[in-house]
């Protein structure tokens, strides 16, 4: 089973639970796979996990995940007699974890791409979206580990517009903004860098600007 199957099933795993008598007959159906299932998914609950926002997470509320997660491949085991390398399940547990948002800490750059994928479909969910009384958020691009942002000036043309000041003050506040707010500072934190483009009322370019951990302040 290759890891993209595995990322296939995330969907069906997510929320399953089954009672303390259900999970003892799988194992004792599954034997000794299962049983290091159970060791491998306990152990986990050592490591360091963080929210896929970079923040920590008690030991308490990572078991409990874990323990669903467990719960929900002992269920797939059984249902369709899965035979799998321990490899493939820890990588089983690790897309568990992430999909109820979950990552140990020392994976978090790795994943890092798919949470700008993750977060330029939830801002595009939303655009066009004001950003203050003559901004507009009209689409957002990802690649990798990079953020594109396209803005609109609603009530502007370009050579009505003080470049030099705009290019010395917005990038400032743009900068402040994203370094502060947690979710985009782990972005920042793990090389993603956030490259904004504005365009006049009639679609003519104004400027573009990167932000990157560089402008965060210490």
């Amino acid at each position: 089973m290759t890891k993209q199957e595995f990322v296939a099933m995330v969907d069906e795993w997510h929320g399953i639970l089954i009672d303390g008598r259900r999970q003892e007959h799988i194992v004792k159906k599954t034997g000794l796979l299962a049983t290091s299932v159970l060791i491998c998914a306990c152990s986990s609950t050592l490591e360091e996990w963080v929210t896929i926002n970079g923040i920590s997470v008690t030991g308490e509320g990572a078991n409990d995940v874990s323990t669903q997660c467990q719960n929900a491949i002992l269920a797939k085991v059984e249902r369709e007699n899965i035979d799998a390398t321990p490899q493939e399940w820890a990588e089983a547990m690790d897309v568990c974890m992430l999909s109820n948002g979950l990552v140990r800490k020392d994976d978090l750059y790795e994943y890092t791409p798919i949470l700008v994928e993750a977060t330029a479909r939830r801002i595009n969910s939303d655009v066009p979206v004001m950003v203050d009384d003559v901004t507009r958020l009209d689409l957002v691009e990802n690649d990798r580990r990079t953020l594109r942002f396209y803005h609109t000036i609603l009530d502007d043309l370009v050579e009505d517009i003080n470049l030099e000041q705009f290019n010395h003050v917005v990038p400032k506040i743009v900068a402040k903004n994203s370094c502060s707010v947690r979710p985009t500072a782990v972005l920042l934190e793990n090389d993603v860098v956030f490259r904004y483009f504005y365009f006049d009322a009639e679609g003519a370019k104004i400027s573009d600007f990167d932000v990157d951990i560089s402008d965060c302040e210490p």
